[in-house]
């Protein structure tokens, strides 16, 4: 298990589990942008795609917004998140 202790969300620990999908979902500060353009998109995507295939990730599906973004990923390994 993983404790964030200064974790602004409700659920403080999180439990790591190896091949369990996982819904992550990372926002912009203050709800702000983080792509501006599709090539900001494609960008994202090629290093998503160089660090799952170092880190023992399987991305099963992506959605990605102007201002954030949703990954369902599975690891082969419960640190495999640490690394990615």
């Amino acid at each position: 298990m993983i404790k964030y202790p200064n974790a602004k969300t409700s659920q403080k620990r999180i439990s790591i589990l190896a091949n369990i999908p996982h819904r992550i979902t990372q926002r912009g500060n203050r709800n702000c942008d983080v792509f501006f353009c599709d090539a900001n998109k494609d960008y994202y995507l090629e290093l998503l795609q160089t660090y799952t295939n170092k880190r023992q990730v399987d991305i099963l599906a992506y959605c990605l917004m102007t201002n954030h973004i949703h990954l369902i990923l599975k690891l082969a390994t419960a640190d495999a998140c640490k690394k990615f």
